[in-house]
């Protein structure tokens, strides 16, 4: 990933909190910096450190007043006070830098995620017979596997896609749930988003891990322009759209087929499963991870896999 010339900035905020605050904090700051946070707890408070972006000059300062509201969530008697909140501007090839630091190959089951910029075998991660080694650069989209949704997605494919499967990666980000499709047997695998930029960064990384026969792209922002039936559909987005898609995607699964949906906070967790139940969703799992939670749902039919 290239640093942008057209001037694209990152947003750091740094919380200094007390120990025991840090993981309150670094759960509010991932709804907001979802490629991860860093904790710095070497001197007299810990130091929580998330990235937001990228913006342009003109709409950063704001945005970034907006989103650290939401550390309002953080329980005030863990702060032991207000929380003191650094804002700072920071150009993108700086933050690349941190990013990298940040990103290590991962495991989920059999499958690896690795790094462009990071060598394989790796020396921090044994390497195993069977692994299913996807290579990504993230670029500026989310989807690395270091997120506990992008886990909840991977082991919900792992576990619940079958050699064959017509598969729809629903704000497919980097691309990395469509590769990890194709890389586990699927027939084809759609990946759509509304950012172009991420299509861009999933074609990429695509060509990268040779799945450009399985998997296709395309810049789409609503689910209404595609036709049924799908085996699988996997949707790592946010908890509004979850519930508000949750019908659409019910239309478009095939008879015994699988919706993997997350990208939801605890908080939300009524409001997606409301919303599946409504739209005629069976055998709701919830899948929780740290301070989030995905469910796997399946429609009722003969195959109740």
């Amino acid at each position: 990933m290239k640093p942008d010339p057209t001037g694209r900035i990152w947003v750091r905020l740094t919380v200094a909190c007390p120990p025991e605050a840090a993981e309150a904090i670094s759960a509010s700051l991932l709804g907001i910096s979802p490629n991860g946070v860093i904790v710095d707890d070497k001197g007299e408070q810990t130091r929580v450190t998330g990235y937001m972006g990228p913006y342009l000059s003109p709409e950063a300062t704001a945005d970034a007043a907006r989103r650290m509201r939401m550390l309002a969530t953080v329980p005030e008697g863990l702060l032991g006070g207000t929380a003191q909140i650094e804002a700072e501007v920071v150009p993108e090839e700086d933050w690349l830098a941190v990013f990298r630091a940040y990103h290590k190959p991962v495991r989920i089951g059999r499958i690896v995620i690795k790094p462009t910029w990071e060598p394989w075998p790796s020396p921090k991660l044994a390497s195993r017979s069977d692994d299913l080694v996807i290579e990504i650069d993230p670029g500026l989209a989310f989807g690395t596997g270091q997120h506990a949704t992008t886990r909840i997605c991977v082991q919900g494919l792992q576990e619940r896609m079958r050699p064959g499967d017509h598969v729809l990666d629903f704000g497919c980000g980097s691309g990395i749930l469509s590769i990890i499709a194709a890389k586990l047997g699927a027939h084809e695998a759609l990946g759509i988003d509304c950012d172009p930029a991420a299509i861009r960064v999933a074609t990429e990384n695509v060509l990268r891990n040779e799945t450009e026969g399985v998997v296709t792209l395309r810049e789409l922002d609503s689910l209404s322009e595609l036709q049924p039936p799908w085996d699988l559909v996997v949707a790592n987005i946010n908890p509004v759209i979850v519930a508000c898609e949750a019908a659409h995607v019910r239309e478009l699964l095939a008879v015994g087929g699988t919706y993997i949906c997350t990208g939801i906070p605890i908080e939300g967790e009524g409001l997606v499963l409301d919303a599946l139940r409504e739209a005629g969703f069976q055998q709701i799992v919830p899948r929780p991870s740290e301070e989030w939670i995905g469910f796997i749902c399946t429609v009722q039919g003969s195959d109740d896999r």
